[in-house]
């Protein structure tokens, strides 16, 4: 819609839709120096943790895989990294769960970023994917309504869909250090698919 359109958000404003996000790009806040001195916070259970090339604190989250050692230099913002796995899981038959999961999240004020390792398109299409288990029975209709739902259902979740491990630890970094707190406010898939984040 961006590259067609020209302006996605102002298109949708002309017919009269409410924007979620309000603008697309960031800018970093935090000093080179300082910036070394704080941890990346990343949950005990994080089985496969991401190389994040930063020095890491690794301790029991409530919600999230990755966070900031202080929570309030990103402005509460927290990342579930899902692989394509993970993802098929979760929102299949590990749905409800995951709400709370959310809903713990949005109890404490912190805006919850579900960073998936896989292309939109890749998950779109996950079925016929030979890396994902054939013993899968639900659709990718059925596991996008569930997206959908959730995001509706909990305004503070966002959904991030990236090319790939290497991209999701570059693209973590980024949104915990660089974008001056406004991932809340900026429509991330949109802002990674046009390489500004």
């Amino acid at each position: 819609y961006q590259v067609v359109l020209g302006d996605y958000y102002k298109t949708c404003k002309e017919l009269g839709l409410k924007n979620k996000f309000s603008s697309i790009a960031g800018t970093s806040n935090f000093n080179p120096v300082i910036k070394k001195k704080i941890k990346i916070r990343t949950d005990s259970r994080e089985q496969t943790p991401l190389s994040l090339d930063h020095p890491i604190e690794v301790k029991g989250l409530k919600f999230g895989d990755y966070t900031l050692d202080n929570p309030e230099l990103c402005c509460h913002c927290y990342i579930e990294r899902k692989s394509i796995r993970d993802f098929v899981g979760t929102f299949s038959g590990g749905f409800e769960r995951f709400k709370k999961e959310a809903q713990r999240a949005e109890d404490s004020g912190a805006y919850l970023i579900v960073l998936i390792e896989r292309k939109l398109n890749e998950c779109m299409i996950f079925n016929k994917l030979p890396y994902v288990s054939r013993k899968v029975k639900v659709t990718p209709e059925f596991l996008f309504r569930n997206v959908r739902d959730l995001i509706q259902e909990f305004p503070e979740v966002q959904f991030l869909f990236v090319d790939g491990r290497r991209e999701a630890s570059r693209v973590t970094k980024k949104i915990l250090f660089d974008t001056n707190c406004s991932s809340r406010d900026f429509d991330l898939q949109l802002a990674y698919d046009l390489k500004i984040l």
